[in-house]
């Protein structure tokens, strides 16, 4: 069928079937079909939707144009399996998760988005580490897992490399906040990464694509009744996303801030610490590492404590073209902004509300993410120690600090964010 006819049908509300899809994606794979042409088949499944079957016949189809990895040729002594942490403002949870989880055992392959409108993505934050290497040879990719515990790359041209395409596609044409082509890039990416269990962390909030509980639970329950079409077994979790889960966003502040957690560098944050330790910990079970939540914990703890999580990050990097320095010596890898400022209230007062979906604009504006294919990121900004519900701000205690290449873009950034951010009078 000619694409424009595909187009058509789903723009329509008709249901597409297999051959539809199966000759739409090789058009795809074999640049027989244009970027305009995906951008509309895109939008007319995210006004429109994608039914069950439609979903999986896409994963499939987008698949089959690469190779799934296959670990059990791989001398591996341990379970393999991945996490995935829904598109949420300032979330670092898979970049400490696949480090913190190959210290207690589980290997970790880690095919990644990139950015994801608002909220970024994993592999623009590792790709602002001076020599970070994000699309590394398969064979450097099975060492790097075999030797390490965690791998981290994006489709190419042996894997997935349909998905390359939708996905560089959707970044730029605000198609990113379609549930259906979500999970659909999710199990392309973890179907061709040969993993057969997987933990789900769903983000609840005005920051994540699932702003109320109830599209979470939906979504969720799509995920359960999807993945066994792909032999996967998945375990969800749920986090919210109505303020930000630690201190940093954008792409370089983001990877300090893992650093930071992994090494024990500062006193971890809270209610990052019981995000990382509930995902992990579904994990560890999932994967028959420990039998209960308890042992769970304390197989985290100790990894975190004794230096491991950390060496197994600084390994990672090591194998994919980072200098063995990092651990010791972050800043030197990461790029710093020009200009740094922070941001005071209009009054004094409580952080009573964030729009979070806002502040992650913020950051793209200031050139952490991309408006088109082309264009440069700048890895360096965004928003440090940013404030948190119920904190007290004042003229002498800041909202945050923005860090940006030059002034003009860092008091853009000062004027949005203090538009996002609501002041009370009264404590929180």
């Amino acid at each position: 069928m000619l694409p424009q006819e595909t187009i058509r049908k789903k723009r329509d509300k008709q249901v597409l079937t297999e051959k539809d899809i199966e000759d739409f994606v090789q058009g795809i794979d074999d640049w027989s079909i244009t970027d305009g042409q995906i951008a509309a088949l895109l939008m007319a499944a995210l006004v429109n939707g994608l039914n069950r079957d439609e979903l999986i016949a896409f994963v499939n189809a987008i698949v089959d144009t690469g190779i799934i990895l296959d670990w059990d040729s791989v001398d591996l002594n341990g379970p393999v399996a991945s996490v995935y942490a829904m598109a949420g403002v300032g979330d670092k949870t898979e970049i400490i998760a696949a480090p913190l989880l190959a210290a207690c055992g589980v290997y970790v392959p880690m095919i990644c988005e990139r950015m994801q409108y608002h909220a970024g993505g994993t592999l623009d934050k590792l790709d602002s580490i001076n020599g970070f290497v994000s699309r590394p040879s398969l064979a450097r990719f099975r060492k790097t897992l075999r030797e390490s515990g965690c791998a981290f790359m994006t489709p190419t041209e042996q894997i997935a490399p349909a998905d390359l395409r939708i996905q560089s596609i959707r970044d730029v044409t605000a198609t990113v906040t379609s549930i259906p082509l979500m999970l659909m890039s999710l199990f392309v990416k973890k179907v061709a990464s040969g993993i057969k269990n997987l933990t789900v962390d769903m983000k609840v909030g005005n920051g994540s694509f699932t702003p109320s509980k109830k599209e979470a639970e939906s979504c969720a329950e799509e995920i359960k009744q999807c993945a066994p079409a792909f032999g996967i077994t998945t375990d969800i979790t749920f986090s919210q996303m109505d303020h930000p889960v630690g201190k940093n966003i954008g792409n370089a502040l983001e990877i300090f801030e893992a650093w930071d957690y992994l090494t024990g560098y500062s006193p971890r944050d809270p209610e990052l610490h019981a995000l990382i330790q509930n995902v992990c910990a579904s994990v560890l079970i999932q994967n028959k590492i420990a039998a209960t939540r308890d042992e769970a914990f304390s197989k985290i703890e100790q990894a975190l404590n004794s230096g491991q999580a950390a060496e197994c990050f600084g390994h990672m990097l090591y194998e994919q073209g980072v200098l063995p320095n990092f651990i010791s010596s972050p800043a030197a890898f990461l790029p710093t902004a020009q200009v740094i400022k922070p941001v005071y209230p209009d009054k004094d007062g409580y952080v009573s509300e964030m729009n979070m979906r806002w502040i992650g604009l913020t950051v793209l504006q200031m050139g952490a993410g991309r408006f088109y294919q082309e264009q440069r990121i700048d890895y360096s900004a965004g928003l440090s120690n940013i404030c948190h519900p119920g904190m007290y701000v004042s003229s002498q205690v800041p909202l945050a600090f923005v860090h940006a290449e030059d002034e003009q873009t860092a008091n853009l950034a000062i004027t949005h964010l203090k538009g996002a951010v609501k002041i009370s009078e009264q404590p929180v």
